[in-house]
């Protein structure tokens, strides 16, 4: 029996084949998995990248700029306006004067006649649609105002406001909102030829862009196309740097890929506008071409000539390479090369595009898209704002505030300060505030010799001593006790001597003289120290606080007996709230700024609303005012009916002690002026009120032309006559007597004496 053998299977020998196949096998079950996790990946990044591109798409894109609006000019028949002032207004809101008007933003002159096309505009009270009126002037006033649409003549038409400033957000980004319905359709397509001709055909990314941009570079032999799309362009803009790195072009194709599948092309366009970069302004980057527009040319798109518009699209290219104001040469090339462009695709005629192509780069200074160099009176608008919104969002939300500000009076303000102070003293410093004291408002404010730069805001911080300003809330307080006090009350301008110091007090007139028994009609006029003091005496220093209180001073005062003669600190801003009471009939109206706020849609946010309060009776204030009139005819302030003849004004000089301080305010039918001129070292400068800030309350309204000063006599005041050695009210037969103001139902008549 023969045994069985067991066998064990033979291996296959392994080929060099068999390897490399499952090598294969296992590198692409790799490469799988590792595709699977990139595609994952990737999934899970397009879901990141989409949700945070519509969460800043969809919602809030931008912070834009709270816009300062001066006040709007508003054209009434008769009002006090002359021709030269409403176009010198027109030329600041850049309109052209041209012979045949064809649009708005342009005015024509013809004779004693003005033709106005106003551009549209988003009041506070509403939106006006554009509009043409002619206005015809009489003297100094507007007689009439024909509407061309009405073919008839109206009672008003304005002009639109001044822009005066933007509150630029944290951010530092400077904007216009423009919506794409706005946008002219000629602009339209000059952006989209030169930038982007096939945004509407495309997903976001073009390779046919890019092939085209190097064939036309490549022609060109210098770059003068870019490849990239709109909608790329607004994916870095928006959500990427400026690095040039292949991961930052690739974050960029797919954000526009991600842009274009989540919104139409007409929302991406208009996020586009609003978005791109076309400048910098000082520390503010400028975005989108509505700001642009106003920026390079000071006027709204719809106005653009198209050697302007055609600049504004070569910009867009690198603003800061084709900045005009700085490389003017490189900058007319590139805008010739799209102005050719735009001919070759039919966008220009002929004619167009060598009239264009002809023009210099006609760009407004920097700084011009902007009338608020004048930081003094921003700095009120700034603190009012901050009690009147509070809100962050609401603020950086473009929100538009409409001040009081007059750019006529700012204007000459401004230059009043400037070329007086440098014509008195080099170290000399001022203050200036005007106000309409009937609507109890700031039209100027100017806070120091540097008048375009901010810093120590003197009108509303310096605390300075006020000298004879003083006396007529002095005087007020008497004049309001009419069975006490008139106008031919005697008043004793003799020595006196008053104890309380060491040395005591023996109060001087300003010549050092005494004349014995004066009216308080003249002591004031005159501003006589030793009666004024008298008077004081006499009243009480609780008078005098309350005469502050009653003019609407808020702050407490310690009062000394000088205080009767100016010892007293104030700004001012301060003094102007007092002297707006004295000139609106004794009606307080606390002074403000800002006269609206509204949203970008018109929608009121803050309307303000006057509160008048009768603070001191009309009649006392009548007297007043008379005889401060009389301080501006034959007192200390004469000098002005010299300069100015028949036109009334009524005021005050103040010199503080040591000749320390110069001030003055007076005023006319409208408007009130208070000016301070010191030292910051309060060393001596001088001058009294009468040499120092009088003058330029003279200058001021030599560049303002005055509007005199009209006051209707109260029911209760009459023409009396007082004997001129007891200043008591005597019968009209009497001899020896003064023909002065009275109040009737108080003043008793005496025999003659």
């Amino acid at each position: 029996m023969t045994q069985k053998q067991s066998r064990t299977p033979r291996k296959k020998p392994v080929t060099k084949n068999t390897k490399g196949s499952q090598f294969a096998r296992q590198m692409l079950w790799l490469a799988l998995k590792l595709g699977l996790v990139l595609l994952l990946t990737l999934f899970i990044y397009l879901i990141y990248l989409d949700s945070k591109i519509t969460t800043l798409f969809s919602g809030h894109k931008w912070q834009f700029p709270a816009q300062v609006y001066a006040r709007s000019l508003e054209l009434i028949p008769g009002k006090s306006l002359t021709q030269k002032q409403l176009v010198s207004e027109l030329d600041l809101l850049q309109y052209r004067a041209v012979d045949v008007i064809k649009g708005p933003g342009q005015y024509s002159q013809n004779g004693d006649k003005v033709v106005v096309f106003r551009r549209a505009f988003q009041f506070a009270d509403g939106y006006d649609q554009e509009e043409a009126f002619t206005v015809s002037f009489a003297g100094q006033r507007v007689h009439n105002i024909y509407d061309h649409q009405l073919k008839k003549s109206v009672q008003k038409a304005r002009i639109e406001p001044q822009l005066v400033q933007h509150l630029v957000s944290s951010e530092r980004e400077d904007r216009e909102m423009v919506v794409l319905a706005d946008l002219p359709e000629h602009i339209k397509d000059a952006l989209l030829t030169i930038e982007d001709r096939d945004f509407y055909q495309h997903h976001g990314v073009s390779i046919w862009s890019v092939m085209r941009a190097f064939w036309a570079n490549l022609q060109a032999g210098r770059t003068v196309q870019g490849g990239s799309t709109l909608t790329q362009q607004l994916a870095k803009n928006m959500y990427l740097t400026s690095e040039q790195t292949l991961i930052r072009k690739a974050n960029e194709a797919l954000i526009a890929l991600i842009l274009d599948y989540r919104y139409s092309k007409d929302q991406i366009l208009e996020a586009y506008l609003n978005e791109i970069f076309i400048g910098q302004f000082h520390n503010n980057a400028v975005h989108g071409f509505a700001l642009g527009s106003k920026f390079y040319f000071g006027k709204p798109l719809n106005e653009l000539l198209p050697e302007e518009y055609a600049l504004l699209v070569a910009i867009v290219k690198g603003p800061s390479y084709y900045d005009p104001r700085r490389f003017g040469v490189r900058a007319k090339s590139r805008r010739d090369l799209v102005l050719k462009m735009l001919h070759n695709e039919k966008l220009l005629s002929e004619a167009e595009y060598k009239r264009a192509a002809s023009k210099p780069l006609a760009v407004i200074p920097m700084g011009h898209h902007l009338k608020g160099r004048s930081p003094s009176y921003l700095d009120a608008v700034k603190r009012e704002l901050k009690d009147l919104v509070t809100d962050q969002a609401t603020i950086e939300s473009g929100m538009k505030i409409f001040t009081y500000m007059d750019p006529q009076a700012q204007l000459a303000a401004e230059h009043t300060v400037k070329q007086r102070l440098s014509e008195l003293d080099s170290k000399l410093e001022a203050a200036m505030v005007v106000t309409d004291y009937q609507a109890g408002s700031y039209k100027a404010i100017v806070g120091g010799k540097a008048v375009h730069f901010a810093g120590y805001n003197r009108a509303l911080d310096a605390r300075r001593q006020i000298g004879s300003i003083v006396k007529p809330v002095l005087y007020l307080q008497a004049l309001a006790k009419p069975n006490q006090f008139s106008l031919a009350t005697m008043l004793d301008d003799s020595p006196i001597h008053l104890k309380g110091n060491p040395k005591g007090w023996s109060p001087q007139n300003f010549d050092k003289k005494f004349r014995g028994q004066v009216t308080l009609l003249q002591a004031l006029s005159d501003s006589l120290n030793v009666p004024t003091v008298r008077l004081g005496l006499k009243l009480g220093l609780p008078a005098l606080k309350d005469g502050f209180r009653r003019l609407g001073l808020e702050r407490e005062l310690k009062l000394q007996p000088s205080a009767f003669l100016g010892a007293v600190e104030l700004t001012p801003a301060e003094v102007a709230q007092l002297y707006q009471v004295i000139a609106n009939k004794g009606r307080y109206i606390k002074l403000a700024s800002i006269e609206s706020i509204t949203k970008t849609d018109g929608t009121m946010l803050y309307q303000r609303r006057n509160i008048v309060q009768q603070r001191v009776t009309e009649e006392a204030d009548y007297l007043l005012q008379y005889a401060m009139q009389q301080s501006t005819r034959s007192g200390t302030a004469k000098t002005l009916a010299n300069q100015f003849g028949t036109i009334r004004f009524a005021g005050k000089t103040g010199t503080s002690s040591d000749h320390k301080d110069s001030w003055f305010t007076g005023f006319e039918h409208e408007s009130s002026v208070t000016i301070w001129l010191g030292r910051d070292d309060n060393k001596s400068i001088g001058l009294t009120g009468g040499s120092g800030a009088l003058t330029l309350f003279s200058q001021y309204f030599k560049m303002v032309p005055p509007n005199s000063l009209f006051r209707a006599v109260p029911p209760d005041v009459t023409l009396g006559r007082f004997s001129v050695s007891t200043g008591r009210a005597v019968a009209d037969h009497c001899d020896g007597t003064l023909l002065l103001p009275k109040v009737v139902s108080v003043t008793l008549v005496t025999d003659c004496e």
